[in-house]
């Protein structure tokens, strides 16, 4: 099929039922062309299905059908891709998130909230996740930032701006210049808030951020379109200080964090000055959260409302509580209450939505009520796990929450770092760097930072190497070894079975590392520890040294020797006192006593600590080399082998020895219980021999290649097993064995639930675990999605022709399927998209497709509520298969294609989202909702002398003064052309498309009842939408609690609801002047139609604006959220 590219310009001619989609399309949807002209909606349709086409690789049947549903207006894709697909922008990896409508971030760092201010400037919906287990990640604020904006935008002359933002340090004064691209104002802001936890600083820090290199207003943004308008950047920096510096000396809380958002989301334009489109999620718990919103706007003593200047930006959102329990009856109802009176507090129920995100596993209703009652009790994943055991831990975590899931390791793990081992514990928030094969290499500034509490896995190896850490972590196993290649994959912890092989750190080459401790006195206390005692004296505690055979006068003289340099030993003679009676030499030294109990070192716990594995890398020297000269030994021959060993009954003592032999790249095996606890005749006192109960003995075996390079870095002081290897070693006529640095796994165990930590380093992506080579995160993802939605039209398709719907349904599948081909550069989006990639195929004029498949008896039926009579349940049953019909076409669409593709399939395809702007372009009401009246004036805000408004004047359509515009005594301007008006609402009669089937007038839509839209909405909700349903609920006074009673039945009863937001009906608002929407009768609606006829001077709207578009838009492109849903002002009426 040849598919025509280039098409001869011409007017669009949308549905006469549509009279607002000219003014709509112009202000929203078209761009500038190379010419300096805006697209048509055929040349809309070119770009944007071209642009698919490349993206998803879609064959002529499938071509075929988007361009037949896209320019019938049957099928379109999200309002975002309308805007940027088929763009050269849309195929930079960097702005992929700018083709999808809904992402949603966990505020778990600073760069989440970097993240989330780039989403929205490319016109992102943006949810904010503020939960307790994200924002506890962040560090306490711990520095006071005291900011100075200087410069003036667009004063740097346009070849010399930065492009980028640079920032320059010097002591505790900062500067910020600020780049002049969407990075340069994401990383402005981002820096900033890491200013306030950098710990480099030692006083306030004095932050002046330089705004010279910034645009001026007006001027073009090239690739995405529009122009710039940074009218709000210079003050985002002092908003963001004030909120950092309140939280001095602690993390912030959740209200904080939101405010921080939304100062973001004030300052952004895309191209034009809008409202973001938000959603800021909390628990129910979280009062601070509930409650921010609450007396936002304030009256003064003269009767004037006006809003609290530090909440301000507060609006940018919704707020939304989310319970993790099922809801009281009271907490349900006052949920309600306060929605009605201030439009915040929705209940979001969390058991549906995690159950709907397993809707592949809970395949039957019986199921699903099984996996609420488990999820209430607190055991769902046990639920889970019994019937489903095949599903690894990783993805019960991530299908249980959608929070969260983190590749991790417990705290006690050990990391291997440039100050020496640590434990993750003590590296949480901590930019460091690890060794790495002995080469050192940087994490991100975050270090390590909490991911939940999680499941935990312990990998235990033949070798003694161990590490605990979750299922989904991956090892590097080996798949093939040669002679001289070795072969490896990362491997999830979960997927490795006994008798694989994993990769331990080769740090031979290893460059030593500082730290505490000399090797003086790690000598002395690996001698301790190997054959001497602490004892209690009168004079405090005591350390004993022993030596015993022949060379015990030469190691008594070393030690002491080591003790005057290390603890100023003071001695009697210069190898230790000689004991006639059990034959060897002993030293005594307070001084030592102490030095080890400085490391932790004392009579009831005489064995390697956690501080003397944190020492530096001379002390690691000297204390494996006391502790081999104490108790180990050299073994074999050469025809047997030969070996260096280390005996030990503790078996802990010998695990920690492994881990530090093992940071000087000498591997070693532990064989357990090699001589097993037994009774056994040993000399007593008296030198006679006695029965002595023996614990049992386990050994760590050095051997192959690692004896060269204990010898070399470790070594016997010992003379006579000094002297045994290196006789050993030099008549050996071959090279001993080269270590593969590898290791067999022995068994793999689940070791319960503990707080599990991850961390980042770019590049290599691995860090040293216990030893082990364990790759590092893959960021938090969960709720960190992106979700891109295709829209359905159904006012424009026949109830009675199925062909006709599949289509279109197959059409939307599509078109959103497609996208998800996109590789986020992001990590914790990239990652969500592998693990749980979502599509959402919505509608709207779905009140619309019933009337005209039901006639007006469906209207009356809602008039009386949707009762369950006869008729309501034939009319449910009629609905229900039109809805079931829809979403199995949606899946079987997204499904094949995503087979053929070699994609993972979407769990989730069908939603229904607040559609509202790209209804106007076929004229439907919006979603499921019914519309506000049959007949009414709709009302469109633009700019004064806007060229789309100066177009509608020219296609007949009234404008007035919007209602912000009013003279000095406060009383509306009607001269649209007054020097005083600044915007234009632009006034289109509408009727909807069944307004004149007969005896539909008779019905007034706005006195539907909430409960019947309640049970509206969740026909939708149970029969067609595996997701969410976008509900506006509009309610008056009385409907109040017989809602909130009906809301907690609902989900009491597992009926499938998540949430909703309300709206309050005031009958009198009416009178309100120059609202949105203004409902009219069948007469003032023919009256005004006829008089836009009278004024029209052209048919073709493309052809007129072109006249008058000489000037800039000062809006590009719809926001994420394209919904009309709220339809009062941001000021309150005076």
């Amino acid at each position: 099929m040849v598919r025509e590219l280039e098409r001869k310009r011409q007017g669009v001619k949308f549905p006469e039922t549509a009279p607002a989609a000219n003014p709509v399309f112009f202000r929203t949807y078209s761009r500038r062309t190379g010419v300096g002209l805006r697209e048509s909606y055929d040349e809309v349709c070119d770009r944007t299905i071209q642009g698919l086409i490349e993206l998803g690789k879609l064959n002529p049947q499938e071509i075929a059908l988007l361009e037949k549903t896209q320019r019938q207006l049957k099928a379109l894709p999200s309002g975002r891709w309308l805007w940027v697909g088929g763009t050269d922008w849309i195929n930079k990896p960097k702005n992929f998130s700018g083709g999808y409508n809904c992402t949603s971030t966990n505020l778990q760092d600073w760069k989440a909230f970097g993240l989330m201010m780039d989403l929205a400037m490319m016109g992102c919906g943006t949810g904010a996740i503020i939960e307790p287990q994200y924002i506890n990640q962040l560090p306490p604020i711990r520095n006071r930032l005291n900011v100075t904006v200087k410069g003036e935008i667009g004063s740097t002359p346009k070849n010399l701006r930065r492009e980028f933002t640079q920032t320059d340090i010097e002591g505790n004064s900062v500067t910020i210049h600020v780049g002049d691209s969407r990075e340069g104002w994401v990383a402005s802001y981002q820096t900033l808030l890491e200013l306030s936890t950098d710990e480099r600083f030692t006083d306030d820090v004095a932050v002046f951020v330089d705004i010279s290199d910034v645009r001026q207003a007006g001027e073009t943004l090239n690739g995405f379109g529009g122009v710039a308008n940074p009218v709000k950047l210079p003050g985002l920096y002092q908003r963001c200080a004030d909120i950092l510096n309140k939280a001095l000396g602690r993390q912030l809380n959740s209200v904080e964090c939101c405010l921080l958002i939304d100062e973001a989301a004030v300052t952004i334009v895309a191209g034009n000055i809008r409202r973001s489109a938000g959603m800021r999620q909390f628990t129910a718990d979280d009062e601070l959260g509930a409650t921010a919103k609450d007396n936002l706007w304030q009256q003064d003593e003269n009767g004037n409302w006006r809003i609290d200047p530090e909440r301000d930006s507060l609006r940018m959102a919704n707020h939304t509580r989310v319970f993790h329990r099922k809801p009281t009856l009271e907490e349900s109802i006052a949920a309600v209450q306060k929605q009605y009176y201030s439009g915040e507090g929705a209940i979001q129920w969390a058991g549906e939505a995690v159950a709907r995100a397993n809707i592949d596993l809970l395949s039957t209703q019986a199921l699903k009520k099984e996996f609420l009652q488990a999820y209430e009790q607190g055991t769902a994943k046990d639920w889970l796990q019994q019937r489903y055991p095949e599903i690894d831990t990783s993805e019960l975590e991530h299908r249980l929450a959608r929070f969260g899931l983190n590749p991790c390791v417990t705290a006690d793990t050990w990391v291997h770092t440039e100050q020496g081992a640590r434990q993750v514990k003590d590296l949480i928030g901590k930019q460091l760097s690890v060794y790495i094969n002995g080469e050192l290499f940087s994490t991100t500034p975050d270090g390590f930072w909490l991911t939940g509490v999680k499941p935990i896995l312990k990998v235990m190896t033949q070798e003694g190497y161990e590490l605990r850490l979750t299922g989904n972590h991956k090892l590097l196993k080996i798949t093939a070894q040669t002679q001289k290649k070795q072969y490896s994959e990362w491997v999830e912890a979960q997927d490795l079975s006994p008798g694989d092989y994993i990769l331990v750190h080769n740090h031979r080459e290893i460059q030593p590392w500082d730290s505490f401790g000399t090797f003086d006195e790690g000598w002395l206390l690996g001698n301790l520890i190997g054959d001497g005692s602490i004892a209690s004296t009168q004079w405090g505690k005591t350390a004993y040294l022993r030596y015993w055979q022949d060379s015990q006068e030469e190691m008594g003289r070393y030690a002491v020797a080591l003790l005057k340099n290390a603890v100023n030993f003071s001695n009697r003679t210069d190898s230790g006192c000689y004991h006639e009676q059990l034959k060897h030499r002993v030293i005594n030294s307070s001084g030592l006593a102490r030095l080890a109990a400085n490391y932790g070192v004392t009579l009831e716990h005489k064995m390697p600590t956690e501080k003397i594995e944190q020492a530096s890398y001379e002390f690691y020297r000297g204390f494996l080399r006391g502790l081999f000269d104490a108790d180990g030994s050299v073994q074999g021959n050469q025809q047997k082998g030969v070996s260096v060993r280390l005996a030990q009954s503790n078996l802990e003592s010998l695990k920690i020895v492994q881990r530090m032999l093992a940071r000087l790249g000498i591997i070693s095996t532990i064989y357990q219980e090699r001589r097993p606890e037994r009774e056994h005749y040993l000399p007593d006192s008296n030198r006679e021999l006695a029965l002595y109960s023996c614990k049992a003995q386990h050994e760590l075996v050095i051997s192959n290649d690692n004896i060269y390079a204990f010898q070399k870095i470790v070594g016997f002081q010992e003379p006579q097993k000094s002297r045994r290897l290196q006789e050993l070693l030099y008549g050996y006529k071959r090279k001993l064995n080269r270590e593969r640095f590898a290791v067999k796994i022995k068994q793999i165990l689940s070791d319960g639930f503990e707080a599990v930590y991850d961390c980042t380093v770019p590049g290599v992506s691995r860090f040293d675990a216990n030893g082990i080579v364990a790759h590092n995160c893959g960021e938090i993802i969960g709720s960190n999605f992106h979700c891109n939605l295709s829209e359905i039209h159904l006012n424009q398709i026949d109830p009675f022709n199925y062909k006709e719907q599949e289509e279109a349904f197959t059409a939307g599948a599509l078109s959103v399927a497609t996208l998800l081909n996109h590789q986020f550069l992001e990590p914790r989006y990239q990652y969500s998209r592998e693990l749980d990639p979502i599509v959402g195929v919505s509608f709207t004029g779905l009140f619309d497709f019933f009337v005209h498949t039901f006639g007006v008896d469906w209207l009356r039926w809602w008039a009386e509520g949707r009762p369950a009579t006869p008729q309501g349940l034939a009319f449910k049953h009629q609905e229900e298969k039109y809805l079931s019909f829809w979403r199995e076409v949606v899946q079987k669409a997204v499904w094949d294609y995503c087979d053929r593709h070699h994609l993972k399939r979407p769990n989730r395809c069908t939603t229904v989202q607040p559609s509202g702007t790209k209804a106007l372009l076929s004229g439907a009401s919006s979603g499921w909702h019914p519309p506000k009246a049959q007949r009414f004036i709709r009302r469109i805000t633009f700019r004064k002398n806007d060229p789309v408004a100066l177009a509608c004047i020219d296609y007949g359509y009234n404008v007035i003064p919007s209602q912000a515009d009013k003279d000095e005594q406060g009383n509306l301007l009607n001269d649209p052309f007054d020097p005083r008006v600044s915007e234009w609402l632009v006034e289109i009669p509408v009727a909807v498309p069944w307004a004149d089937v007969p005896g539909a007038d008779q019905i007034d839509v706005s006195k539907f009842s909430v409960l019947a839209q309640f049970d509206f909405v969740m026909q939708v909700q149970r029969h067609y939408v595996t997701h969410n349903t976008s509900a506006t609920l509009e309610l008056r006074a009385d409907e109040v609690e017989p809602l909130g009673q009906r809301i907690y039945e609902a989900i009491q009863n597992d009926e499938g609801y998540i949430s909703a937001a309300l709206l309050a009906r005031f009958d009198d608002l009416q009178s309100f002047p120059r609202l949105p929407f203004e409902p009219i009768d069948k007469a003032t609606y023919e009256r005004l139609s006829q008089e836009v006829l009278t004024r029209r001077k052209t048919d073709d709207f493309c052809a007129v604006l072109s006249r008058y578009d000489s000037g800039e838009l000062t809006e590009a492109g719809p926001s994420g959220c394209d919904s009309d849903k709220c339809m009062f002002p941001d000021q309150q009426p005076n």
